[in-house]
């Protein structure tokens, strides 16, 4: 049917995660840690957002992770909107050392459940757990605090949720964070795929093309029966007419079997199309890491573009309005010096007449 394009390969599981929290709780930390990047112990405040992708691999597929870290700092809030779109989990941090963090992750779900209705598979993570030794109790978060609030949000805003405790700095229980929420991601988008699989024509079912996967590409392109019986035929004798006539004429030679010549074609051939699909997936995939980095960059600079816009007409307006004040309020001050001039003058003159008598 022209048109219509369906996908023959394996479908892609790309999913966004937005990083979010107060700040200085240590989701850049989270985040560099697991992208295996080295532990700062000091580091500059996020910008707005940062993003960064990852491959994982479960169950020996490939799955694609772009974490958008969110600045926590209330100077951002106005962004934030924007950066929650098309996300597929959240993953709210907080410090366990810090009691205030703690208690606003309440608001940050709050506000992801305004900007995006129902919300998508949530981690939360209480992070520094190797800081707790040096804290007090009474500056702490427990363990059961954590889950406690994990497990009632997660009822509350009809989620699924799961809690853990992590440490940036010891890179403790942060991979383990990130392949459960990717397993949970995982689930929810599987149930829509099936959905979207129920509505497809039936005659286009039928006429859709085998999926190329890694074991039909190693496997034989003929049947197994096939294949046994021309294995069988390189070593058994032939014992066909022409096997019988050629043996008896003088210059005959050796004679090869066509069989035995188009199953050598064919496995060359196999292990060509094995080859060159397998630089395919690969060059594919390098293409796809950098199409997908991309286009992450065009949506933040577009946003921060945007916002960056607004500021410069609200600036300019503001301008504008500060700059007629300064002409009015110039032009009373000219107007109280004069009126000021003339009466000092008239007091001047009252006193040169009074003088003079």
């Amino acid at each position: 049917m022209e048109g219509v394009a369906i996908r023959t390969g394996p479908l892609r599981r790309q999913f966004k995660i937005c990083l979010i929290g107060d700040g200085f709780v240590g989701k850049t930390s989270i985040r560099r840690t697991f992208m295996g990047k080295v532990f700062k112990r000091s580091y500059i405040a996020t910008l707005g957002v940062d993003f960064a992708q990852k491959a994982i691999m479960l169950k020996k597929k490939p799955v694609y992770l772009i974490i958008w870290d969110i600045a926590g700092q209330p100077l951002f809030q106005g962004l934030r909107r924007r950066y929650y779109e098309g996300a597929s989990g959240l993953a709210l941090a907080y410090s366990v050392v810090n009691r205030e963090s703690f208690d606003n992750a309440s608001k940050w779900l709050v506000e992801a459940h305004g900007f995006m209705g129902r919300l998508p598979p949530l981690v939360i993570i209480g992070n520094k757990i190797d800081l707790r030794p040096s804290h007090s109790e009474a500056e702490i978060v427990s363990y059961k605090e954590g889950q406690a609030f994990a497990k009632r949000f997660g009822e509350e805003l009809n989620t699924p949720s799961i809690f853990i405790e992590t440490s940036a700095l010891t890179g403790e229980n942060i991979n383990d964070a990130f392949e459960r929420l990717t397993k949970m991601m995982i689930d929810k988008a599987a149930g829509r795929l099936i959905d979207t699989a129920k509505r497809i024509p039936s005659q286009l079912r039928q006429d859709r093309p085998t999926p190329i996967t890694d074991e039909v590409a190693a496997s034989p392109s003929i049947s197994d029966d096939v294949a046994s019986s021309e294995a069988a035929s390189l070593f058994s004798p032939i014992k066909s007419e022409r096997a019988e006539t050629s043996a008896v004429l003088p210059d005959s030679g050796v004679h090869e079997d066509p069989r035995q010549q188009a199953s050598i074609e064919i496995h060359n051939l196999r292990t060509e199309l094995k080859e060159s699909e397998s630089e395919l997936s690969k060059v594919t995939s390098d293409f796809d890491t950098a199409l997908l980095n991309l286009k992450n960059t065009v949506h933040v600079k577009r946003i921060m573009y945007e916002h960056l816009k607004r500021q410069l007409q609200q600036t300019r307006q503001e301008w504008s309005e500060a700059y007629e004040e300064y002409v009015k309020t110039n032009e009373r001050k000219e107007a109280w010096l004069e009126k000021r001039n003339k009466e000092i003058e008239a007091i001047r003159e009252r006193m040169k007449r009074a003088e003079t008598d």
